[in-house]
């Protein structure tokens, strides 16, 4: 799976948590968004998580500032998980 197809998979899940409206790219940064808070935050993580059968470690989450860096996280795991 590219970076493109994760990445397709994961705009559907902001949609449903962040409402329509908004643009969403790699770039997209919580603070781009208005109903970003701390609460949603967790749900999209649990979201994501759920989607690509993945668990993020706590130092993976600290490290996630925008959509880009979910479809990292998700590369690399994909990546352990064929290894």
């Amino acid at each position: 799976m590219n970076r493109a197809e994760i990445f397709d998979k994961i705009e559907p899940i902001c949609r449903k948590i962040f409402g329509e409206g908004v643009e969403f790219t790699e770039k997209t940064k919580a603070t781009d968004i208005e109903k970003w808070d701390s609460m949603n935050h967790v749900t999209l993580i649990a979201a994501v998580e759920k989607e690509f059968a993945v668990t993020f470690d706590l130092m993976e989450i600290i490290g996630i500032t925008t959509l880009g860096d979910f479809v990292d996280l998700i590369e690399k795991n994909k990546l352990n998980a064929d290894h």
